[in-house]
């Protein structure tokens, strides 16, 4: 039973999930200025974690074949621990629960947004991946969705959470491209034209190199903004700096190589970085 609940979890990549739940969750809570409604919270967060959920299993439905030829072994599919049956009927399972979960936020808005992320999830999984740089644009909008909806819908445009937004675009579209150059001969096998494959490594490695940056540069914004939680926050500072600092980390390690190992280290190291930014925005919103 554990050894299943585990493939679950790498199936769908619930620490992404996790994040992305976060992230609507700090939405509300910097509209709520202070904690949320509960109800509203709990239904914003299972719904979002469910939709990534169901996208993720789409994905690996999808790209067995990719994932093999890559010995992708950290895929449950792969290893035979989950079947493409249980994967599919996963995905179908996670997605109609969120649009359920989000009903209870109250907010249409809400429903037609996360219906329209599941629908362009099985778009993406399904054709959309092939195209390369328009895939990864995908993935990555899917990363700034949580703030920029969230500030759409709950926060009254909040120029700070459209910020954050800007930070998770580019941060997850240089994450996107160093995956391009990780997965270069599966990919071949679904003529998947990533940067990596269509310009080459050395070129994708300088273009996430130069999305990274872009987001290390604008993450002070909000110190500067004219918003009461985040102007001046000794609080969002700090959190910010420790970000900065393990990205800034990740940028040198790809300036020496780029090699899958270290792409593959390089990733879960930038996922830490967000993680931390996270946190560091959601205590400067509750305190």
């Amino acid at each position: 039973m554990t050894n299943k609940l585990k493939a679950i979890w790498e199936l769908t990549r619930l620490e992404h999930g996790i994040i992305y739940g976060l992230g609507v969750f700090i939405a509300l809570a910097i509209a709520a200025r202070g904690l949320p409604d509960p109800t509203v919270a709990l239904a914003g967060v299972m719904g979002t974690v469910l939709a990534e959920m169901g996208a993720f299993a789409l994905n690996d439905y999808y790209d067995v074949e990719v994932d093999v030829k890559n010995n992708r072994t950290d895929r449950p599919i792969v290893r035979g621990d989950i079947s493409k049956k249980e994967a599919l009927g996963i995905a179908v399972a996670t997605s109609l629960l969120s649009l359920v979960a989000i009903y209870f936020t109250g907010s249409m808005g809400a429903v037609l947004v996360v219906a329209s992320l599941v629908l362009f999830g099985v778009l993406y999984n399904a054709r959309l991946k092939e195209y390369g740089i328009w895939g990864n644009v995908y993935i990555s909008f899917t990363m700034a969705a949580p703030f920029l909806f969230g500030s759409v819908l709950f926060a009254g445009n909040n120029l700070v959470l459209f910020v954050i937004a800007a930070i998770a675009f580019l941060v997850g579209l240089g994450r996107e491209i160093m995956k391009g150059i990780m997965d270069m001969e599966g990919d071949a096998l679904r003529n998947v034209r990533t940067v990596a494959r269509t310009r080459g490594p050395d070129f994708a490695k300088y273009a996430a190199l130069a999305l990274y940056a872009g987001g290390i540069i604008i993450s002070p914004l909000p110190l500067f903004m004219n918003d009461p939680q985040f102007y001046m926050s000794p609080v969002y500072g700090f959190f910010a700096f420790v970000s900065v600092a393990i990205l800034a980390y990740v940028c040198y390690t790809l300036l020496r190589s780029h090699d899958a190992k270290t792409i593959g280290k390089a990733r879960k190291t930038t996922l830490a970085s967000m993680a931390v930014a996270l946190l560091g925005v959601l205590l400067t919103a509750l305190l």
